[in-house]
């Protein structure tokens, strides 16, 4: 029997999996269907793994009942979404017998690797399955699986802590409002490797899971003839894979590139649900924009601290290299600094977004879950029509902090900067849409700006050194005057700043409204 199987993998923690099979969202969802089974699962292929790295596995599971021999051909893993194709028939034998796979194509494939060779067993899972049949009313019907135990070579293991969620019937979104009920309390990471790949991984023929790295924002690919909710989908997707990306990464590492283009990820995101209109998609998306400003809130304290240092305290303390105490107020702002890095990685692992962290996941079925309870007088207008809106509108918010510019108070500059900073990711996303002659230039004079601006709040954030050395002041040396020494040095850097932020001001204005 083959089949299109579709499932999400989520890691979890250890005791989290197990409180799993208890909670009240598992107890709604599985009622009285839940059955737990041991099941011993033996992975076959040669010695070198010639069936492994054509993404084939090859098992034997026996669940106390039967013994089933199964064959997967991987089409790999995406924010832990599967999509493989899968053979499963009952055997008796205790090795495999090819002669069973009914699809022609697939067994020739599967010969055509072993060359001659008899597949032998190279490791095996042992794992305690919690399982049921749920029934999510008007969409699907989905098998959960909870997964405790380990995989095996030899004298070699390592842990395996999984929940899957398999489409069975009806629609996929159908998986995200399941996942929605489970997960409430729990974080989730998305599973990179299947079963097969943990196991060739353990005994060295295939590579573990790579070290995480800071994802960059992705160029957005829209065109004239899409939708707006087609576009939503290619730049949210985007948005939703650096944040995923970079959550990993700020939890792994400690450059400050993480928490930086984690909140350029959240900030994106959040422009990109707001221009596009994505509220009346659906009350969920308003959650998700909102989640997504709070979590970036979150991280923007780490990522503060990182400015703090890089870019206010270290340029300053070159040029005051005199000042004794400088090198105790750089102690002060590591510690300072591995504070809000601890107390962010802390937040990262909690459950306290793993809403945000699934609509991330699951962005495509959210939009999909959403047109289809939304019905037929759901209106889609073309992209062209969000983005003349969307470029006009942020243009006038910039416009009336720039028409007063010589006279603007600190708290109306921050609300310029904010401003351009949306015009900027708006201007980003939307320029395939529009000449580039026109837009190019646009975005440039834009960027220098924005810069300007960008420093001039960093300024403004430099006396939050006085803060940090006045909590510290009772645990070590009065760090005052440095700190308002290097206050001062960058006060003075400010009104040059300033002088170029009204040129590039009257710049941009004469390339503004490419849009019309």
């Amino acid at each position: 029997m083959s089949a299109q199987e579709i499932e999400l993998k989520l890691t979890l923690s250890e005791s989290d999996t197990r409180a799993l099979a208890t909670s009240p969202g598992f107890a709604e969802l599985a009622g009285d269907g839940a059955v737990t089974r041991l099941l011993r699962s033996v992975y076959f292929d040669t010695p070198d793994a010639a069936l492994g790295r054509e993404r084939i596995s090859l098992r034997i599971r026996d669940n106390g009942e039967a013994r089933v021999q199964t064959v997967k051909l991987d089409g790999g893993l995406d924010k832990g979404l599967s999509q493989t194709l899968e053979y499963e028939n009952e055997i008796a034998a205790e090795v495999p017998d090819l002669r069973l796979i009914t699809d022609d194509k697939v067994r020739e494939r599967i010969e055509k690797a072993l060359a001659g060779q008899v597949p032998v067993p190279l490791f095996e899972t042992r794992i305690e399955r919690t399982a049921a049949l749920i029934d999510i009313a008007g969409e699907g019907t989905i098998e959960l699986a909870i997964d405790r135990g380990d995989v095996r070579a030899g004298d070699k293991s390592a842990p395996l802590n999984e929940v899957e969620l398999e489409l069975k019937s009806g629609a996929p979104f159908a998986m995200l409002s399941a996942a929605e009920k489970l997960f409430t309390d729990v974080a989730v990471t998305p599973s990179k490797l299947h079963k097969a790949r943990r196991g060739f991984a353990l005994i060295g023929l295939a590579e573990a899971t790579p070290p995480p790295v800071p994802a960059l924002s992705k160029k957005t690919r829209i065109t004239r003839k899409m939708t707006g909710v087609t576009a939503l989908r290619s730049v949210g997707n985007a948005a939703a894979d650096q944040i995923l990306q970079n959550w990993e990464f700020v939890l792994a590492d400690s450059e400050p590139a993480g928490p930086h283009m984690l909140r350029v990820g959240l900030r994106r995101l959040r422009t990109a649900l707001h221009m596009l209109n994505a509220k009346k998609l659906g009350p969920e998306f308003v959650a998700f924009e909102e989640l997504a400003q709070r979590f970036g809130a979150t991280v923007g304290e780490l990522r503060d601290a990182d400015v703090l240092l890089s870019d206010i305290f270290l340029p300053a303390a070159r040029r005051l290299a005199d000042t004794p105490k400088c090198v105790a107020l750089h102690d002060a702002l590591i510690a300072h600094n591995a504070g809000k890095r601890k107390a962010v990685r802390d937040s990262l692992q909690s459950a306290d977004w793993t809403r945000l962290k699934l609509y991330c996941l699951f962005f495509d079925l959210l939009v999909d879950r959403a047109l289809a309870r939304s019905g037929a007088e759901f209106r889609d207008p073309g992209v062209l029509e969000h983005a003349d809106k969307a470029l006009a509108k942020c243009w006038r918010r910039v416009s009336r902090w720039g028409k007063r510019i010589d006279t603007l108070t600190e708290e109306e500059r921050h609300s310029m900067r904010k401003s351009l900073k949306s015009l900027r990711y708006v201007t980003e996303f939307f320029l395939p849409l529009y000449s580039a002659k026109k837009a190019k230039p646009f975005l440039k004079k834009l960027e220098r700006l924005q810069d300007v601006f960008g420093y001039l709040n960093d300024v403004t954030m430099s006396r939050e050194l006085l803060a940090i050395v006045r909590h510290q002041r009772a645990a070590g040396p009065d760090l005052t005057l440095e700190a308002s020494a290097i206050c001062h040095w960058h006060l003075g850097r400010a009104d040059m700043a300033w002088q170029d932020a009204r040129k590039y001001w009257k710049k941009l204005s004469k390339t503004a409204r490419f849009w019309e």
